[in-house]
């Protein structure tokens, strides 16, 4: 990675994420361009006034990070809707990676529309790491809910690119339907098909160097993440942005819908190159 981008609204969430990015760039040599936005829909006296002050936070909150003074930087504060704002400089820089803080809770607006955070990942096409947890170290683990695609593919290169040194545990959340009224030797066609699926993704997908084999676990996605998150002690989801159709399908793209909401730790999300 060349390029890493971190958006922040100044908040502690974003404080969050923007301690990470340092540390990722830092790891991996990587340039780092910190961008906070100026809402172009605040009359424009007011917008004016803001732009200064936003500069000097952004810029007293880097220097307070141990390793800034090691990352090649930059800070820019935008101007304009900051959704439109945030994927447009990924795009014009080339990003290798966006990274961003939570989203505040709005439980009754977000029941109607789409956050800015979630307008972002869907405009973005590079891979976009959401922050949720203290940056104090790098990661302990990371784990990957596979579904046999390409885009859980990119999430792995991407999730292995920055967390080179933590374990990669490859999961698959095998459903089987209507699993109350089936034979009880049922489940085992299910995994034969999902060792199926397994043997031909490796066979045509570019995957981490020592990836092992995949976990088969029943159950519905976040169940299966959430016992491999408590058995591994990881505390970062890799999820492919798209999901696959069939048997083995990890409905990925509702599940990201659903985790950006309420992640239980923090989340990578790629899409196919």
């Amino acid at each position: 990675m060349t390029c890493m981008i971190v958006a922040t609204d100044l908040s502690e969430r974003g404080d969050r994420a923007v301690q990470r990015a340092f540390l990722l760039a830092g790891k991996a040599g990587a340039s780092l361009v910190a961008v906070t936005v100026v809402d172009d829909s605040l009359p424009a006296d007011v917008a004016a006034l803001m732009v200064p002050a936003c500069e000097a936070q952004l810029t007293r909150l880097i220097a307070a990070i141990p390793s800034a003074g090691t990352v090649p930087h930059e800070i820019r504060v935008l101007r304009g809707d900051p959704a439109l704002a945030v994927a447009a400089v990924s795009a014009a820089e080339r990003a290798d990676l966006l990274i961003l803080g939570l989203h505040r809770a709005r439980p009754i607006a977000d029941l109607f529309r789409e956050t800015t955070m979630e307008r972002i990942v869907r405009q973005v096409a590079c891979p976009v790491l959401l922050v949720s947890t203290p940056a104090a170290t790098p990661y302990l683990g990371v784990v990957a809910a596979v579904d046999f695609s390409p885009a859980a593919a990119a999430a792995l290169r991407c999730a292995h690119a920055i967390a080179p040194d933590a374990p990669l545990f490859a999961v698959h959340a095998l459903h089987v339907p209507y699993r109350g009224l089936m034979p009880a030797d049922t489940i085992g066609a299910f995994l034969g098909e999902a060792e199926a699926a397994e043997a031909g993704w490796r066979r045509t997908q570019v995957l981490p160097d020592g990836l092992g084999k995949v976990e088969l676990i029943e159950g519905n996605v976040e169940q299966v993440l959430s016992g491999v998150l408590s058995r591994t002690g990881a505390d970062l989801i890799a999820l492919g942005a798209h999901a696959r159709s069939g048997l083995h399908a990890a409905v990925v793209g509702s599940v990201v819908a659903r985790m950006m909401r309420e992640p239980p730790c923090d989340l990578l999300i790629a899409r196919p190159d």
